[in-house]
């Protein structure tokens, strides 16, 4: 689902053809949309390698360095030109008699129609428990535009024809989380079973980053571990105070050594900012009757590579250390189950979140 959209932009600095060219003439823009909209599923949904980004509405602007906006009309000069998007156009759209000092294009996704350009550079910052749903997470790009060799014949409506060289720019559209996903759970159970039977009751993150600006991604607002990990009191507490959050949801499967794995009611995600320190996955369980936890104390991939940092656009779905199945299992072992070592070594596969390109048509 999430990915990405490309839009090449066609850029006509326009001349008379039966003029001298002029410098500082007004600009044309045309931009080609193909396949922005899929349709939405569930924020909890697993998503698949090759699901395309949803992008529910789309605006662009049109600026220069300094982030000055300029407008645009339509070929004939009569009306302003559209920008804001809700389909798919069934035609390429066009940008005219735009200022030449316009040397950028920014395009949002997922912000609305009324959204202005002064609102979305005060965007300052994205909050994380805003970020959840995947069927409407903030979408940005912005690109310079750069000269091509190609020529364009721009003709206006009252007759005259001109003659532009091509400028384009192309914009990938991007999230600015990464993705967490857990189906279910596998216990890989000692030849002599530990326990009869493991009940999970929740599963929560820990340890993220809480805010993270639209533009240049720059995380902030680390919300640090509530709870020291040694004082089982202190995470017991935590676990037990009922709190409803994005981070943490509650459940019951139960998981004993002749059925060795347990699917959650429901799929499982969560987003997080990228970041450099990555967060913990706490687990709450009962081990024959027996309150226990588990929390992690890192990520790796199927290969044994350490996962040092979350990036954006990417899907970490749990799976058993050495597979490459897309199974989005949590693994553990009933040895994992001890009261003086409760950490965690999680495998996870990484999925690239798929690009959806959107070529341009001339």
């Amino acid at each position: 689902m999430l990915a990405a959209f490309v839009a090449v932009l066609a850029l006509a600095s326009c001349n008379k053809q039966d003029t001298t060219p002029q410098a500082n003439r007004l600009k044309s823009v045309e931009i080609s949309l193909e396949n922005v909209l899929i349709t939405k599923g569930l924020a909890g949904d697993k998503i698949q390698a090759g699901d395309a980004v949803v992008v529910n509405d789309l605006k662009i602007f049109l600026t220069d360095a300094s982030g000055n906006e300029y407008d645009a009309k339509v070929s004939d000069g009569s009306a302003a030109a559209q920008s804001y998007f809700t389909g798919v156009p069934a035609e390429t759209v066009a940008f005219h008699y735009v200022d030449p000092n316009c040397t950028k294009v920014v395009a949002v996704a997922n912000l609305g129609k009324d959204i202005t350009f002064a609102e979305y550079k005060a965007l300052a910052a994205l909050q994380i428990e805003n970020q959840q749903d995947a069927t409407s997470l903030v979408l940005y790009d912005e690109a310079t535009l750069t000269s091509t060799t190609r020529e364009h014949n721009d003709a206006n409506a009252d007759g005259t024809t001109y003659l532009a060289p091509v400028y384009e720019a192309e914009l990938t559209l991007t999230p600015r989380v990464s993705r967490f996903e857990v189906d279910g759970f596998t216990v890989k159970f000692s030849e002599t079973p530990l326990f009869n039977e493991i009940k999970i009751t929740q599963l929560a993150f820990l340890n993220y980053y809480g805010k993270t600006t639209v533009v240049e991604g720059t995380e902030s607002d680390l919300v640090a571990s509530p709870v020291n990990f040694a004082n089982q009191s202190e995470v017991y507490a935590w676990l037990d105070n009922g709190e409803t959050a994005w981070y943490r949801d509650s459940f019951e499967v139960v998981i004993t050594p002749e059925d060795n794995v347990a699917s959650t009611p429901k799929p499982l995600a969560y987003h997080m900012f990228s970041c450099a320190e990555t967060p913990v996955m706490l687990i709450k369980l009962l081990a024959d009757g027996q309150p226990a936890y588990l929390y992690s104390k890192g990520f790796y991939k199927a290969d044994g590579t350490a996962v040092t940092e979350f990036e954006e656009g990417k899907i970490y779905r749990m799976s058993a250390e050495g597979e490459v199945e897309d199974d989005g299992n949590l693994p553990f072992e009933d040895e994992d189950i001890d009261p003086m070592d409760r950490c965690l070594e999680i495998t996870v596969e990484v999925v690239d979140w798929a690009v959806e390109l959107v070529y341009p048509e001339f």
